[in-house]
């Protein structure tokens, strides 16, 4: 049985500590073509030749201050053990969430923890009556691109931003429903 419940702060420094690493044999490749009155972007799905895995940093925002503000924080928990989290940050002038970080514990994915903290991440949307909830992600994070996609998500745009190095974003939205 998976609880989601808004974290005490003692959950917090467990959630701060997922691993959230992630392995993948497919990256979005980017082709931008610009010519004169006209620009086209098309990001083509690559087959690596081997699977590799990234390193993604431990959380770091004070997720302390972030509870303390009022974020939408939400732990998934079974027992004593935290599989999972997420983060939503309201921008209020647009009404919309941006999903700071979603974690699964990698000995947890692909069983419904995502699924069940993306969902109260929704419904935590719906009760601010924000008009959709949102996310950045490298186009080497093949498996997160499926997960949102595969949740109603779709693709808005991208950028080119630097993420440890330079990396291009793919923006995701979903309308909170």
């Amino acid at each position: 049985m998976i609880y989601i419940r808004r974290p005490t702060l003692h959950d917090l420094n467990e959630c701060a500590k997922l691993d959230a690493s992630f392995s993948t044999q497919k990256v979005w490749q980017m082709h931008l073509q610009s010519e004169a009155g006209r620009i086209q972007t098309q990001f083509n799905l690559v087959h690596l030749p081997r699977s590799m895995t990234i390193a993604t940093p431990p959380e770091d925002r004070d997720l302390t201050k972030a509870w303390q503000r009022g974020d939408g924080i939400y732990a998934a928990r079974r027992g004593n053990k935290i599989l999972g989290y997420i983060h939503v940050v309201v921008q209020a002038e647009q009404k919309t969430g941006r999903i700071r970080r979603h974690v699964v514990a990698p000995e947890f994915r692909q069983q419904g923890v995502g699924k069940a903290l993306l969902a109260r991440a929704m419904e935590w949307g719906r009760e601010r009556k924000l008009r959709s909830l949102e996310i950045d992600l490298s186009t080497k994070n093949h498996p997160a691109i499926e997960f949102y996609l595969a949740h109603g998500f779709v693709f808005t745009g991208f950028s080119e931003r630097l993420w440890g190095r330079q990396e291009i974003l793919m923006h995701f939205s979903r309308v909170v429903r």
